[in-house]
């Protein structure tokens, strides 16, 4: 304090009473603290204590796709040491490619965490036995059941499931039945009003494809899948990639947005059973079953090629519709920010829904008080 004094009085300030600077220099640490304190709350990753980065199995449903989530996944995953990943993805081929860029992600984090160990053949064999690749179609409950016990042999048990696979569809819905006034399609008869048989056929059909992978699939896994989490982990996560299209209505994707919705909603129910299965009282003084955090992350556009699956599009022809954000340039989401925001949300115990921009909350509200602006702006963004 008497420092204090004499460095104002070597300046011209007139000097305060001790009480005075005792005041002022709690009130600079406290100002000080708060700030910091809050950093590190919104910063720490609590989680990691619980399931040690080097204990935690991994399994990605949805893993094939080049430059997709899941493989963004994949790589963070593996470069930063966990324990057993699982690709799962119905691309051998595709599976291997991740596999292969994966233990070259593990071997840079090798390098860049513990530099004194020189990686090379030898490091290259302990990833590959990590590190696993099973061809399934998520959709089929034979191919999950055989997925399951394959898992159960593998890794003896599941810390955290990602499910990012799934399908898209592009096209409004009288565009799928093939009279849509708006956009006609190159073979559309402009003087057509009603769809004929063979377009309600393309809706049922574009309908139940996308039902079949968004919402069974998803279904047939949390059943095929949850009972492992529960039973094998202590703290264990579910992840679904969903979109911000469950979260708001979406022209020109309305059955993907149904399928998109109805998944978050089953995701969600399940959530809650699965508060219930945790307070059931085991018999035979088993372990009770583990609380497993839900999570669920909708973004806006990502730049992949996600678009392709459409199951709405004729795949012989290679253009897209013109409404898509790549096409008009827009800003888009990076699959690496995706998988980063998407770790970091598992590894702070994050639940509910999470959505990417984080500005994309607030249109939530903004839809619930006035859905007429979100509504405009929807359909600016489709420019349908």
């Amino acid at each position: 304090m008497d420092l204090v004094q004499s460095l104002l009085g070597e300046i011209g300030v007139p000097i305060p009473d001790t009480k005075t600077l005792s005041f002022v220099g709690t009130l600079i640490c406290v100002g000080l603290t708060v700030p910091l304190a809050v950093m590190f709350h919104y910063s720490a990753r609590p989680r990691i204590q619980r399931v040690k980065i080097y204990e935690e199995r991994v399994l990605i449903l949805g893993a094939s796709t080049e430059k997709g989530v899941g493989e963004a996944l994949a790589l963070q995953y593996a470069r930063r040491g966990c324990r057993d990943l699982i690709l799962v993805g119905r691309n051998l081929q595709g599976l291997e490619a991740v596999k292969k860029r994966c233990i070259e992600q593990a071997i840079e984090g090798e390098e860049w965490e513990m530099s004194d160990e020189a990686p090379g053949d030898q490091a290259k064999s302990k990833h590959d036995l990590r590190i696993h690749c099973i061809a399934a179609d998520c959709a089929n409950a034979q191919d999950v059941d055989r997925l399951r016990k394959q898992v159960s042999a593998k890794i003896k048990g599941l810390d955290t499931l990602h499910i990012c696979f799934g399908v898209s569809a592009l096209l409004p819905l009288l565009g799928v039945a093939g009279v849509d006034p708006v956009r006609r399609a190159d073979k559309q008869d402009p003087s057509k009003v009603y769809a004929d048989k063979s377009g309600l056929e393309a809706v049922q059909q574009a309908v139940v494809n996308a039902s079949n992978v968004n919402v069974a699939g998803t279904a047939i896994c949390l059943a095929a899948f949850l009972p492992m989490l529960q039973t094998t982990s202590h703290y264990p996560a579910v992840v679904l990639m969903s979109s911000a299209a469950a979260l708001f209505a979406a022209p020109t994707r309305s059955v993907y947005a149904a399928t998109k919705a109805a998944q978050l909603s089953l995701f969600r129910s399940v959530a809650l059973e699965s508060q219930a299965h945790a307070q059931v009282k085991p018999a035979n003084s088993a372990k009770p079953r583990s609380q497993v955090h839900f999570l669920s992350i909708c973004p806006a556009t990502i730049a992949t090629s996600f678009r392709h699956s459409a199951v709405d599009l004729d795949h012989t022809k290679a253009d897209m519709p013109e409404d898509l954000a790549w096409v008009k340039g827009e800003k888009m989401l990076t699959p690496f920010h995706v998988a980063q925001r998407t770790i970091f949300a598992v590894d702070r115990f994050t639940q509910g829904i999470v959505t990417l921009p984080s500005s994309y909350a607030f249109a939530t509200w903004i839809d619930k008080i006035f859905p007429s602006v979100t509504a405009k702006m929807a359909r600016k963004k489709y420019a349908y």
